[in-house]
């Protein structure tokens, strides 16, 4: 803010314009006023002097007696017939010449002689009295008239300057009695715009103070909103925040004005699908209908439900709300429903028929061969030992969603349970040619887990790799402990492999390969889906690699300290 632009600038100049223009009113006034009262005194003093000198000569009727008195009075002229009887025949030549350029005949006047002094002229015409024509002429001299007035101008001036100077000095004063708060207050509105709340001290009772206490609180109310307000955004944005659908604002023109950050993920989704244009016409068609819609959107593998809702102030839309939830968990978990229905419906109806014609033959006796009776019965057995694994599994799989499978983890030598899992399975790796190698050093492998569980785990994953290996494949068992603290253990086999598109749904339930591809019996595709559930329960890890008629390697990740 510039100098001249300030208010105290303004307030100074307008005190001293006032000031000046008063100082020389007032000059002007006093100094016409003294002139003319002293013009006023100098002509009442000669009209004294020349009543008085008309007088004596009035009374002595002669103007030859009187001559001689007559000259010893000062600034006195008499005419008679064009002649000076008596006082300065210069000065006399001048106020004729005066009184003949005159238009009108005046008894009083004011000129300059040759010299240039001022003299105040008074005539008195006698011709009326005297046979000739007589003047009676009185004049002074207003030199030392002029003098006392310009004594008087420079008085007034050096008063006028004195008193310009102490307003000056008195209006800076009050200025700053005046500007000081309201600079102050300047400087707090400043600071409250960039959010400081300051407050002022109340110094007066006058109209500033009352200015004073109202802006502190203005202040304290804005403070006081703004913290509201803050409050409110913090705790809103802290909501939508925690929420696991996204939220969407967007104004007339389909244009993004606020998302919590889920919403912003499924814009970017929307966005980098090129769907701003399914979003402006969405927005276009709440707008015009002025009322909620629903929509569904199935993108990169996710299904989205859009609910979308016009924001309205004082009749007007202003923009659209966006709620999108991901409903995939609830259309997989019903698709999953579904299945499983269906899986458990066909995995029990397939032993129970066999159960049931197997049964039928022998109780019969269309088999009466002790062979094919043998063979029926082995048949029943295993069929019944399928659906016990099935029920058995189901149970494991309700009590795992339900939470009440119990952990003993504790630490202890995974090295223990692989041998005897290898003496388990050594019948079997017999039968068909098949190698177990064990890859790790000579230590302990020491790390805290459920022996009975991780026993389930393994056993599930060797049981697989067996079923899809060939005569002359090999399965390695890897033991290694990581830097991170963890400890990684790795089943690796040479049999068929899994194909790619199946790899991401092999933890699923009730998943299994292709039956053409597996060899003897059937699992019931729900062991990996137990496995992870057991991994994850111990903060740990499974993933899987798989090329196509390569093989398979499953890769478990577990910590190698107890976690509380």
């Amino acid at each position: 803010m510039s100098f001249l632009s300030s208010v105290v600038t303004k307030l100074w100049f307008t005190i001293l314009m006032i000031v000046t223009t008063v100082l020389i009113i007032l000059s002007i006034v006093l100094s016409f006023f003294f002139r003319n009262y002293t013009l006023d005194i100098t002509e009442n003093q000669l009209e004294k002097e020349i009543t008085r000198v008309e007088t004596m000569v009035l009374n002595n009727h002669s103007l030859e007696l009187q001559s001689s008195f007559l000259s010893a009075e000062k600034n006195l002229i008499i005419y008679s017939d064009g002649q000076v009887i008596t006082g300065n025949k210069r000065m006399a030549e001048e106020i004729n010449q005066e009184i003949l350029n005159a238009d009108n005949a005046v008894s009083t006047f004011i000129f300059n002689d040759a010299e240039n002094r001022e003299y105040m002229v008074k005539v008195h015409n006698l011709s009326d009295y005297f046979e000739k024509d007589t003047a009676v002429i009185m004049y002074s001299n207003l030199d030392d008239l002029n003098e006392s007035f310009l004594t008087v101008l420079m008085i007034l001036l050096i008063s006028a300057i004195t008193l310009f100077l102490l307003t000056t000095f008195f209006a800076f004063f009050l200025i700053s009695r005046i500007t000081e708060p309201l600079i102050a207050l300047k400087n707090s509105a400043f600071s409250t715009a960039r959010g400081k709340y300051n407050k002022l001290k109340v110094t007066s009772r006058d109209e500033i103070g009352e200015l004073t206490l109202a802006f502190n609180k203005m202040n304290d109310n804005i403070n006081n909103t703004i913290s509201e307000l803050t409050h409110e955004k913090n705790l809103r944005e802290n909501v939508f925040s925690s929420l696991s659908n996204g939220i969407l604002y967007l104004n007339k023109n389909a244009e993004l004005i606020y998302t919590n950050q889920t919403g912003k993920k499924y814009y970017d989704i929307f966005d980098a699908s090129n769907s701003s244009g399914y979003f402006a016409s969405l927005v276009k068609s709440v707008v015009e209908d002025r009322s909620p819609h629903l929509e569904r959107l199935d993108i990169n593998n996710k299904h989205l439900q859009l609910a979308m809702s016009p924001v309205t102030s004082n009749g007007q839309i202003n923009g659209v709300t966006v709620l999108v939830r991901d409903i995939t968990d609830e259309i997989n978990n019903e698709k999953m429903r579904s299945e499983f229905i269906s899986n458990v419906s066909h995995e029990l109806k397939t032993p129970m028929v066999m159960l049931s014609g197997y049964s039928e033959a022998l109780l019969d006796d269309i088999v009466t061969d002790p062979k094919e009776v043998k063979e029926m019965i082995a048949i029943i057995k295993d069929e019944s030992d399928r659906m016990n694994k099935l029920v058995n599994e189901l149970l494991i799989i309700a009590r795992m969603d339900s939470d009440e499978v119990q952990y003993n983890i504790e630490e202890q030598d995974l090295k223990p349970l692989i041998n005897k899992l290898i003496h388990r399975y050594e019948f079997d790796l017999k039968d068909k040619a098949t190698r177990l190698i064990v890859e790790t050093d000579d230590e302990p492998f020491v790390f805290p887990f459920d022996a009975d569980k991780l026993n389930q785990v393994l056993t599930n994953i060797i049981d697989n790799a067996i079923r899809y290996t060939k005569d002359e494949d090999t399965i390695t068992i890897s033991l290694n402990k990581s830097q991170d603290d963890t400890v990684e253990i790795s089943i690796e086999d040479t049999g068929t492999g899994i194909k790619e598109e199946n790899l991401q749904h092999i933890f699923d339930r009730f998943y299994k390969e292709d039956e053409a591809r597996t060899r003897g019996k059937h699992g019931t595709g729900l062991g990996l889906y137990i496995v992870k559930n057991i991994i994850e329960k111990h903060g740990g890890s499974i993933s899987v690699e798989s090329e196509y008629g390569e093989g398979t390697k499953f890769i478990i990740k577990l910590p190698a300290k107890r976690r509380d």
